[in-house]
């Protein structure tokens, strides 16, 4: 009895690390109130993301996986594909897409506080130091999701939702 409580004790421990979690969530912008999804449930790399009514659909549900140094990867649900800048641009404007989860700058993320907006966060790629935005704070389904300087509009913060959420 004893082995088996000390191992749930390790299989716990090992399930709930940052690296190791299945939980899953919603990344929705404050202007809009709905939430990125790669189009078209789309598996191919290069698949772009958009954002979309926050439907309990796969590819509109989101994981983190640490990815070192307060930087995360975010996976999709449906694909198994993490959200990156199109090219490793620097560029505002530049396309947000899904790839492979590859230890490359522009795969990396960091969910920062908005200040004077507590829940929401803005999504700073590690390799051009920009936010995830919604393209011309448009309030439509299926408009499109790029990168842009981190500045204090509700098109570029986003509150990380769901049943079961976990930030750290």
């Amino acid at each position: 009895m004893r082995n088996l409580v000390l191992l749930s004790l390790v299989v716990s421990a090992f399930m709930s690390s940052p690296a190791m979690s299945a939980d899953y969530f919603f990344l929705k912008a404050k202007h809009s109130n709905k939430c990125a999804q790669v189009d078209g449930a789309s598996g191919a790399n290069g698949g772009n993301i958009s954002q979309w009514d926050c439907v309990n659909q796969d590819n509109v549900k989101w994981q983190k996986r640490n990815a070192g140094g307060g930087y995360v990867y975010l996976r999709a649900k449906h694909s198994g594909k993490c959200a990156q800048v199109d090219g490793a641009s620097k560029a505002n404007s530049a396309n947000i897409s899904q790839w492979d989860c590859v230890n490359q700058a522009n795969v990396h993320w960091m969910l920062t506080p908005a200040e004077g907006d507590a829940g929401y966060y803005f999504i700073v790629n590690r390799a051009s130091g920009k936010c995830m935005q919604v393209d011309g704070a448009s309030r439509a389904n299926g408009a499109n999701i790029s990168q842009y300087d981190c500045v204090n509009q509700d098109n570029v913060k986003w509150k990380i939702s769901g049943p079961s959420v976990r930030i750290d």
